[in-house]
């Protein structure tokens, strides 16, 4: 069965921040995913740290190819000339203006391959005042917005749960930006440049708050808001064996439901109380909901539709039996552990439906294997490898 970006090559060098959930988002749908590294990796902590450890029970990555090349080198800027006009796309996670003193910048490659797709994923963005600027996660939520918005009324901003720049705004904005290029590349025969900003996709995921701001001049405060804790309906309480629950009652039918499942009639109509009536419904709730545990709760309050949810750690999401059916958490065949768990792809196409076609487990372990498809003799991979060249 083909896979949905099938006979697409992607030149990676994104290998932190949001690049890695892009490559996993379009190797996943079946693009060829080549992660290119600087022949010492151990030079940049971070990368080998976290991107390919060495430890025997790590899988690895799943569904790319690994080589090691010396950007700085004429040599092996030759071998990425020749892997780029193969290539669909190129995608680098270097500060501006890194790729241009490399002599393998957007302008370059394209005279090399007009029709290449090549996007630049940065903090910032590729112009403006910020555009130099180092960050990480918690600098992009925080300049665009989300940050001032996270966290309980009269309380400090609280990082969130996971990265949401790097993974929401950037990875899965990049694949965005990217899948676009190479449609419209299908109609006009010609690349482009996709200049993707964590920082930009943060503020375009602010819209709901922003927006009324610019038009009408709203000012939101944190926990004062329909999404971040302002009403008893939509919140979060804590349940009599410590652990917690979500209530999202915001559909006034679904209200009505938990109103009479909590045996409260009477406060159906207020929905929208200010004042004493709303602080009367939070009480009431807070003072509830301590009485059983939070999954007593759960199968009471789910024989109607009233949007509520259990908050779950680490342990319990993986082990939860919607996210095993639905494939989130699945067991996956890998050559030297026999098979691992992992998380599954969150697109479920029915022509081409997810697939774990390869794994990369050390750093310039397909280098060989690409350099052969070009034409590269054992001899003159060997005289590259002991010139520091290739890994």
């Amino acid at each position: 069965m083909r896979l949905a970006l099938q006979g697409i090559r992607v030149l990676d060098m994104a290998w932190v921040g949001p690049g890695p959930f892009c490559a996993t988002i379009l190797g996943d749908l079946g693009a060829e995913i080549i992660k290119i590294h600087e022949p010492d990796p151990e030079k940049r902590g971070g990368l080998a740290r976290y991107a390919l450890p060495d430890a025997p029970d790590f899988p690895g990555i799943r569904n790319c190819k690994v080589m090691g090349l010396d950007l700085k080198s004429d040599a092996g800027r030759n071998i990425f000339f020749k892997l780029a006009k193969t290539a669909d796309v190129v995608m680098e996670g270097y500060r501006p203006g890194v790729m241009k003193r490399l002599g393998v910048d957007y302008k370059a490659v394209k005279k090399a391959n007009p029709r290449i797709v090549y996007a630049s994923l940065s903090g910032y963005g590729q112009d403006g005042p910020y555009r130099d600027l180092v960050g990480h996660d918690l600098n992009y939520i925080a300049t665009g917005g989300l940050l001032g918005l996270t966290g309980v009324k009269g309380g400090p901003p609280v990082p969130p749960g996971t990265l949401v720049a790097d993974l929401a705004s950037g990875g899965m904005g990049a694949a965005i930006g990217i899948l676009a290029a190479l449609m419209s590349r299908h109609e006009t025969g010609k690349g482009q440049f996709v200049d993707v900003s964590v920082t930009d996709g943060i503020v375009a995921m602010m819209y709901m708050w922003l927006n009324p701001h610019l038009t009408y001049g709203f000012n939101y405060e944190r926990g004062d808001t329909i999404f971040t804790g302002q009403h008893p309906w939509y919140n979060v309480y804590e349940t009599k064996d410590g652990k917690y629950i979500t209530v999202a009652s915001f559909e006034p039918w679904f209200y009505a439901n938990l109103c009479r499942l909590l045996g409260r009639e009477d406060f159906i109509e207020h929905q929208y109380a200010e004042g004493d009536k709303k602080e009367e419904i939070f009480k009431y709730l807070k003072r509830t909901f301590l009485t059983k545990t939070r999954d007593e709760w759960v199968k009471i309050l789910k024989q109607k539709d009233t949007c509520v949810a259990p908050v779950y750690s680490i342990d319990e999401a993986v082990s939860d039996p919607h996210l095993l059916a639905r494939g989130m958490i699945r067991e996956m065949p890998h050559p030297a552990l026999g098979s691992v768990k992992q998380v599954g792809s969150m697109f479920k196409l029915s022509g081409s439906p997810f697939q774990v076609r390869n794994w990369s487990r050390k750093f310039g372990e397909h280098t060989e294997e690409i350099l052969g498809e070009l034409g590269y003799k054992k001899k003159e991979i060997n005289s590259l490898r002991k010139a520091g060249v290739i890994s």
